[in-house]
């Protein structure tokens, strides 16, 4: 009973910590996508 809830808390765990890696990576990447659009439209200054 233990061992199981352990494995759960651990499967939990790990699925936690990819998203938490997952979403910055995905906040830098949409980010880095949106300035490249905004440079091919002709608009150089961004985020001021």
């Amino acid at each position: 009973m233990l061992f199981e809830i352990e494995r759960e808390i651990v499967a939990y765990g790990i699925i936690v910590a990819i998203v938490v890696a997952a979403i910055p990576t995905a906040v830098i990447l949409l980010r880095k996508r949106r300035r490249q659009k905004l440079r091919r439209r002709g608009i150089k200054t961004h985020g001021h």
